[in-house]
């Protein structure tokens, strides 16, 4: 296979992900907004880790989840998008999910005590975290910007037209 089928094949691939990103983040946002049981798992999260107004800041959270998630679905603003998702990310992140890691492996025979968990363990535990691998696309996300497709590029047309 020629480089350049290959780097549009590489392209067509980064816009999927692009926007299956894009549309999880959207449906997430919308869910955690409109949908009764996620609407309440969301509070209680914001309750449980002790933020001030959790009312509040699940619905702002939520709002820039689906906001910014919609437009990295359709590449507007997509270095934007894909920072300010980032950041919700890092907060999910650092205040609730990596204290899931456990501090200890249970071994399946009761006979033998637990085990400390050593280093690459623990960093198996925290790259198995689905926030890690969102960070990190959205970084990719935040660096190429929206490629071949989105209104991002129909925007720089336009914006080239007039110089």
């Amino acid at each position: 296979m020629k480089q350049e089928n290959l780097n549009k094949a590489g392209d067509v691939f980064y816009v999927l992900c692009r926007m299956s990103i894009g549309l999880f983040f959207f449906i997430t946002g919308f869910n955690k907004l409109f949908h009764p049981v996620f609407q309440g798992y969301m509070l209680k999260t914001m309750e449980g880790l002790g933020f001030s107004n959790p009312q509040f800041t699940a619905h702002f959270v939520a709002t820039n989840e689906m906001v910014w998630g919609l437009f990295l679905l359709i590449g507007l603003f997509t270095r934007i998008s894909s920072f300010a998702l980032i950041v919700i990310m890092l907060v999910a992140l650092i205040s609730k999910d990596i204290h899931s890691i456990p501090t200890e492996l249970v071994p399946i025979d009761p006979k033998i005590e637990n085990i400390p968990i050593d280093n690459f363990t623990w960093l198996t535990y925290f790259f198995f975290l689905p926030q890690v691998l969102f960070i990190m696309l959205l970084g990719m996300f935040s660096l190429y910007g929206y490629k071949i497709f989105g209104i991002d590029r129909f925007l720089n047309k336009k914006r080239n037209i007039y110089r």
